[in-house]
C-alpha cells in the first residue's frame, strides 16, 4: 500500500519517527522547505500516486493555511483521508467533516501503532467508512445509472459461449436452434456447430493428455515407480513431442539405479527460466544470542532459490493455464480460498522490470505460488521458515548479516543508500551469503512461513505472518539477523517480496 503523510512544518520530527515505525510500508512526507507552487505541484503529483492519506492532526496543523490546503488536495483527489491525533487533549474537530480518528497523543505506543495498522489495512481492502461528502465533493458531477443491459440475442449467447471456452454450451445454444427452426440468411449454423464440435474435441483432448501427464508425473516421483514412468513418458512423448511443462525430459536416459540429486534435478529443470536457480543450505543449528545460555534450533539441510522471486518468475504463475487462474493452489487453508474468491486478478508490481523482486504480493499468493512451482517441479516447495532464513545467513560462524558481523551499506539495498526503490536481484553479488544466496537481508521484506499470534484488539485475519530481512526503505538495524516483524496475511506492500526452499525430504 502507498500513502503519504500530511503533516504541519512544526510536526514534521513526529512525522519522521512515525515514517520509521512504517518503513515496511511504501509512504512519502513533504520535506522541503520550499512554498508555492512548488509544493502544491509535488503533493498534486503524490496524491495521484497514493492509495490512501495520513493526516496528522495537531494545534500547529490547525492554524496552518498550507496544511488546510494540503487537506482540499487530498479531498478534490477523492483519496482515503485517516485522521490521526498527534496533540494530547484535542479532539477531532467537526469543521474538519472526518471521522474514525486514530489516537497518537500519547506517542508511538504498541496499542495505538495497531490502531493506525488496522486502519490502513481497512483501507487497502476497502472496508473502511465512506468519507464523508465535503464541499469539494459536492461539486463532482454525479455519475448517471447505467442503463440497464439489454438481452442477448441467441448468436451473441453462441458467440459469448464459445469466447468463453464452453464448447459444450454453444453446442446446446446451437442445437436448440437448428431445433426450433430458426433460419439464417446469412449464418451457417452448420459450420458454426461443426467449430464449436471441433473445438469441444480438442479441448477433451488436451484434458486427457494433461490427465495422462500427470499420472506419469506421479510415477517419476517415486523411486518405486520410476523406471515404470519413464518408459510411460517415452510413449507419451511419441505422440505429444511438443508437450513437456515440468521437464520431465531430465528422466529420460536414467536407469532404474540411477538418480539424479533433488539440487541437480531442481537445477536442471529451473534452467528454463532465468534467475531461478537453487543453492543448497546444510543441516546446522541457528543460536539467537539473548543471554548466557541461549537455546540452539537444529534445522535440517534444504535447498533455498538464489534469488527472490522475480517479477518474471511471477508473472508465469499469472498467464500459465494451471497458475494463477486454478484456484487449488489457496486450498491450504480456508481463509486462502477465500482470499482468491475475492481477488480474481492479482495486483501489479510497484517497481517494473524482469529482474526486480516481485512485491505486492501477500502472504496467500505466496504460498500458493510456491504450490504451484512444486507441482511444475516435482518436489516439496513452499516458503522459508524464519529459522531456515536465519541459518542461510548465519552459517556456521553466526553472522549478524550475510558476509559478515558488521553492517556495510555498500553490500545491500537499504535506507541508507538512499535509492528508495528496488534493485535487481542480482546487484550485490559481494552481499551473498555463505551458502552464495543474495538478497537476504534489504531490498523486500520476504515472507516467512512462521504465524503468530494476532494482537487481541485486532479484528479481522485470525493471524499475523512473520517476515524478515528489511527492505530498500528500512534502516541497517532492520537487516540484523535477529530482526523481524508480524504483519496480517493479506498485507500487499511494494516492500514485501518473497523467496521460496525445497525441502529435501518429504
Amino acid at each position: 500500500m502507498d500513502i503519504i503523510i500530511i503533516h504541519a512544518r512544526e510536526d514534521r520530527p513526529y512525522c519522521i519517527k512515525l515514517a520509521e515505525f512504517l518503513d515496511y510500508i511504501m509512504l512519502w512526507f513533504y520535506q522541503k522547505d520550499e512554498g508555492e507552487p512548488a509544493r502544491s505541484k509535488e503533493m498534486q503529483q503524490r496524491l495521484a500516486w497514493c492509495e490512501a492519506v495520513v493526516l496528522l492532526i495537531s494545534e500547529n496543523a490547525l492554524a496552518s493555511q498550507e496544511w488546510r490546503r494540503d487537506l482540499q488536495m487530498a479531498r478534490e483527489a477523492a483519496k482515503p483521508i485517516i485522521p490521526v491525533l498527534i496533540s494530547p487533549h484535542l479532539c477531532l474537530p467537526k469543521e474538519l467533516g472526518l471521522t474514525g480518528s486514530v489516537d497518537l497523543s500519547s506517542g508511538l505506543t504498541v496499542s495505538a501503532m495497531h490502531d493506525l495498522l488496522r486502519a490502513l489495512h481497512a483501507v487497502e481492502h476497502d472496508a473502511a467508512p465512506p468519507r464523508p461528502v465535503s464541499q469539494a465533493d459536492s461539486m463532482l458531477p454525479v455519475q448517471q445509472a447505467a442503463e440497464p443491459e439489454k438481452p442477448r440475442t441467441e448468436i451473441e449467447q453462441v458467440v459469448q459461449a464459445l469466447e468463453n471456452g464452453d464448447y459444450a454450451r454453444a453446442l446446446e445454444l446451437i442445437d436448440t436452434l437448428q431445433a426450433n427452426g430458426t433460419i439464417s440468411k446469412f449464418i451457417d449454423l452448420d459450420a458454426l456447430r461443426a467449430l464449436a464440435q471441433s473445438a469441444l474435441n480438442r479441448k477433451k483432448e488436451q484434458r486427457e493428455m494433461e490427465r495422462e501427464y500427470r499420472d506419469i508425473h506421479h510415477l517419476l516421483k517415486a523411486d518405486v515407480t520410476r523406471a515404470i514412468g519413464i518408459n510411460a513418458f517415452r510413449r507419451f512423448r511419441s505422440k505429444y513431442p511438443h508437450y513437456d511443462p515440468d521437464g520431465l525430459s531430465c528422466y529420460l536416459g536414467q536407469t532404474r539405479h540411477q538418480s539424479v540429486s533433488l539440487l541437480e534435478r531442481l537445477n536442471r529443470i529451473s534452467a528454463k527460466v532465468p534467475l531461478l536457480e537453487w543453492r543448497e543450505v546444510p543441516a546446522g543449528r541457528v543460536r539467537i544470542h539473548t543471554g548466557e545460555r541461549d537455546p540452539a534450533d537444529v534445522v535440517e539441510a534444504f535447498l533455498m532459490t538464489r534469488y527472490p522471486i522475480t517479477n518474471l518468475q511471477y508473472s508465469l504463475f499469472v498467464k500459465a493455464p494451471n497458475g494463477y487462474c486454478d484456484p487449488r493452489w489457496w486450498d491450504f487453508a480456508p481463509e486462502a480460498r477465500a482470499w482468491r474468491e475475492s481477488a480474481p486478478h492479482p495486483k501489479q508490481p510497484q517497481f517494473k522490470g524482469e529482474e526486480r523482486p516481485r512485491e505486492k504480493v501477500n502472504w496467500y499468493d505466496a504460498r500458493a505460488f510456491c504450490s504451484w512451482l512444486g507441482h511444475i517441479l516435482g518436489a516439496q516447495i513452499t516458503l522459508p521458515t524464519l529459522r531456515q532464513r536465519q541459518r542461510a545467513i548465519m552459517g556456521d560462524d553466526d553472522r549478524s548479516y550475510p558476509w559478515g558481523s558488521d553492517f556495510d551499506p555498500a553490500r545491500c539495498n537499504t535506507y541508507e543508500n538512499g535509492l528508495k526503490m528496488t534493485t535487481p536481484v542480482t546487484e550485490y553479488p559481494n552481499g551473498a551469503s555463505p551458502y552464495d544466496i543474495y538478497d537476504l537481508v534489504g531490498n523486500t521484506w520476504e515472507w516467512c512461513l512462521d504465524t503468530v499470534e494476532k494482537p487481541a484488539s485486532e479484528a479481522g485475519e485470525p493471524y499475523h505472518v512473520v517476515i524478515h530481512g528489511g527492505a530498500f526503505q528500512s534502516k541497517a538495524s532492520r537487516a540484523h539477523v535477529t530482526y523481524s516483524l508480524s504483519v496480517p496475511p493479506l498485507t500487499q506492500h511494494s516492500s514485501i517480496g518473497f523467496r521460496a526452499v525445497a525441502l529435501m525430504r518429504h
